[in-house]
């Protein structure tokens, strides 16, 4: 029989930044052959939000860990004692965006700081981090933060891709809870499907060719495909492990990628869309910010109450999976 995966850890406080400059769907159709109607139709995607000229992932961090203290003015970063950070688009390859974050904040510099790459699923992999972090009394809280500068990395001449993707940034404080509160939690690995989705680096040859730019390259055929084979096993392992059932799940937080996307996947689980959680239409497909995004916006609007069961599901460019439920409050 498995046995309960948990943590004594919960969800304390949680904040998000999107920037202020909008790119509607009606933009896009001066740039390339395209219409709202089809964007809407193929992503139910509406607009998104994206950086301006002089903003960088660090600054949406540091907007993300703002929201975050200006609406739990009880919560002291002062006892943060680890920090995590998920980004594809890093300010630099480092100094870290943790370290930046220990720095912008004036942490003692005991607080440990610690970046993760792995795209999409980047939040949920933060969370179940920090959930071990605290289970092994490495620390009491952590600072969990998303960042990325998506649209940096698009291609805007490809319409494939140009679509999709927009910009922000999302917090949460990992706290100890006497009570465990964050269960199932689980990760997984498919490196044989990094040739869907990827963006170059130090090394140009990828899948015995050279990449022709530096900009983020997706196979949204292949992607949709892995996902449909793949996520609902990954759904009923975190289940498992968690010991619950779907009909336990008040909420369901994947990554947004695509609404036509979660749409299906909700249908092949069988959970209702209307209890699924999703920033895409409003933000775009925000890599590692999406889970945060849909999260704030569900706990500020009431949607989210105390005691009720979130599953987040992420999954990302590697490719990669992680998830967990967690006990809100």
């Amino acid at each position: 029989m498995q046995p309960i995966v948990s943590a004594p850890a919960h969800i304390a406080a949680i904040g998000m930044y999107a920037p202020q400059r909008i790119l509607a769907n009606a933009d896009f159709e001066k740039m390339m052959e395209t219409s709202d109607e089809w964007i809407v139709k193929r992503t139910g995607i509406r607009r998104r939000h994206i950086v301006a000229d002089d903003q960088h992932a660090s600054d949406l961090a540091f907007a993300a860990v703002d929201d975050l203290l200006a609406h739990y003015p009880d919560v002291r970063l002062a006892d943060v004692q680890f920090i995590i950070v998920a980004s594809s688009t890093s300010d630099y390859f480092y100094p870290s965006l943790s370290a930046m974050l220990q720095a912008h904040y004036d942490l003692p510099k005991t607080v440990g700081a610690m970046d993760i790459s792995t795209a999409c699923a980047g939040f949920a992999y933060g969370i179940n981090l920090a959930s071990a972090l605290i289970a092994s009394r490495q620390a009491e809280r952590v600072l969990v933060v998303a960042a990325d500068a998506l649209t940096r990395s698009v291609d805007y001449t490809d319409r494939s891709t140009a679509v999709l993707f927009g910009d922000g940034g999302g917090a949460a404080i990992v706290a100890y809870s006497e009570q465990p509160k964050i269960f199932g939690m689980d990760a997984g690995s498919d490196g044989t499907g990094g040739r869907f989705l990827y963006r170059v680096n130090m090394r140009k040859e990828i899948n015995g060719k050279e990449a022709d730019s530096r900009f983020l390259h997706q196979d949204g055929r292949d992607v949709y495909r892995w996902v449909m084979e793949n996520i609902p096993a990954m759904v009923a392992r975190i289940l498992e492990r968690a010991g619950m059932t779907l009909d336990d799940i008040d909420w369901f937080a994947p990554h947004s990628a695509n609404l036509r996307m979660i749409e299906a996947l909700d249908k092949r689980l069988g959970f209702p869309l209307e209890r699924t959680l999703l920033s895409v239409e409003e933000y775009g497909n925000t890599s590692a910010v999406s889970i945060p995004l849909a999260l704030v916006t569900a706990v500020r609007d009431g949607r989210v109450k105390p005691g009720d069961k979130i599953l987040v599901m992420g999954f990302g460019g590697g490719l990669v999976t992680a998830g967990s439920v967690v006990v809100w409050g």
